[in-house]
């Protein structure tokens, strides 16, 4: 009986294996790949896992549905290294230091479905380890939180960003968008950590003259400021212009503040003004030893967690991915930029962004450039810690707000000085310089 057991939840990780639990999903097939980079051998799974935001989806809009839906989901783990039922039998019994470091995260399977045939179940909550943070001299910058999972009693760690698939019954495109946004900001400013039902349910006391539930037009820009504010938080909007979304990426990306993209997909032979409107997450991004991006990782829920979106001719207003590659769109165009902030941080983006400008005026030679990044007075003293600057002690002794902007200089790509201005001041007021060795 042990043995039928082990047999039912530990399989070798492949498309095949998986068929019966992701079916046709198109997020699933998106999965697979994704897994598939990230070296993917086994998976274990939990027939039967009460997830907390699809329980409060599920009190909120499908209990009280016709047709029956269960309270359960299924959740699959997922590692990097070939995993025996001899192994597994030992990790349940205490010995499971190779679960902890082979594995890659888990996907939650929802008892719901996109289509009427019920081939394409949701993905529910999902959290996948990121990609490599180096790539020869590439490097990669994510935005990510340390999760703890307990597998059958077994404590595993992930570090990630949430992602879930779009729910036309709880929530469209925008409602994801808040709730991938929110995940990081819980525990460091304190905000409410909701389900999408819920989050829709605070982002629609705006009124429109569409529905609530089920979600199927989704929530207006003004909807989702809305919910923004409602939970404490307030909004910094950029209009995203093609040289200051790589810098509004890195600054906020720096800080742990997801940016959401509102993006414009056009079909081939559209009117310029018809459009479909879609709202995703910006949630890393890879860039060269000049600091130049060259790819964006994008929590999209209609694709999946950090998709790669390369940049049209160099620039990252066009994006280039699946929307491009696999459906029938041939431009999107990112619009508007609206990143969630604590009310503290005063000192808009534009505000600092013409310090920059003005900055980057003077430059005379090629080998001088700037870089724009937010702080906290805490990540920034320990990044201090191992650098090599001058009047060390000084300087981390100093007195600082607790939000920073600073704008970093380079010569030929090394540190040389940093200028530290107030966050939480509405002015741009100048506290201090760091020069490096």
């Amino acid at each position: 009986m042990y043995e039928k057991i082990m047999h039912n939840v530990l399989f070798p990780f492949s498309a095949e294996n998986l068929e019966c639990y992701l079916k046709k999903s198109k997020t699933g097939d998106y999965l697979l790949r994704y897994l598939n980079e990230l070296d993917a051998k086994t998976c274990i799974i939990e027939e039967r896992y009460i997830d907390k935001d699809y329980m409060i989806d599920y009190q909120k809009f499908y209990s009280r549905s016709f047709e029956k839906y269960t309270r359960e989901t299924t959740r699959i783990h997922i590692f990097d290294k070939e995993i025996s039922e001899k192994e597994f039998k030992k990790a349940l019994n205490g010995k499971y230091k190779q679960l902890i470091k082979s594995y890659l995260g888990f996907i939650i399977v929802k008892p719901v479905f996109f289509d009427i045939d019920k081939e394409e179940p949701l993905i529910g909550r999902t959290l996948l380890k990121t990609y490599l943070k180096e790539e020869g001299n590439l490097k990669r910058y994510f935005i990510r939180e340390k999760y703890h999972v307990s597998l059958f009693g077994i404590p595993l760690d992930i570090e990630s960003l949430p992602f879930q698939d779009q729910d036309i019954g709880v929530g469209m495109c925008a409602t994801i968008a808040l709730w991938v946004a929110s995940q990081p900001l819980v525990n460091p400013y304190g905000i409410p950590k909701l389900s999408p039902a819920e989050i829709t349910e605070i982002a629609t006391l705006q009124p429109t003259p569409n529905r609530r539930f089920p979600s199927v037009s989704g929530l207006d820009v003004n909807q989702m400021v809305n919910y923004i504010q409602s939970v404490g938080l307030d909004v910094e909007p950029i209009e995203a212009h093609e040289e200051i979304i790589p810098i509004a990426v890195k600054a906020y990306i720096n800080a742990r503040l997801p940016l959401i993209a509102l993006v414009a997909l056009y079909k081939n032979g559209e009117n310029e003004e018809d459009y479909d409107w879609h709202a995703a997450v910006i949630s890393g991004y890879k860039c060269d030893e000049k600091r130049n991006i060259k790819e964006l990782y994008v929590h999209d829920d209609a694709i999946g967690p950090y998709n790669k979106v390369k940049s049209m001719n160099g620039n990252f207003k066009f994006w280039d991915n699946e929307w491009i590659r696999k459906e029938d769109y041939d431009k999107c165009e990112v619009y508007d930029l609206l990143v969630p902030v604590y009310s503290k941080i005063r000192l808009t983006f534009f505000a600092i962004f013409s310090v920059l400008e003005e900055k980057n005026t003077q430059v005379k030679s090629s080998e001088i450039a700037h870089e724009l990044y937010l702080y906290t007075i805490r990540k920034y003293k320990k990044e201090l810690l191992g650098a090599r600057i001058e009047d060390k002690m000084e300087i981390l002794k100093m007195f600082l707000p607790r939000f920073l902007w600073v704008i970093r200089t380079y010569y030929k790509n090394e540190p040389f000085r940093d200028d530290i201005y107030d966050g939480t001041s509405v002015y741009a007021r100048h506290c201090k310089t760091v020069n490096y060795r």
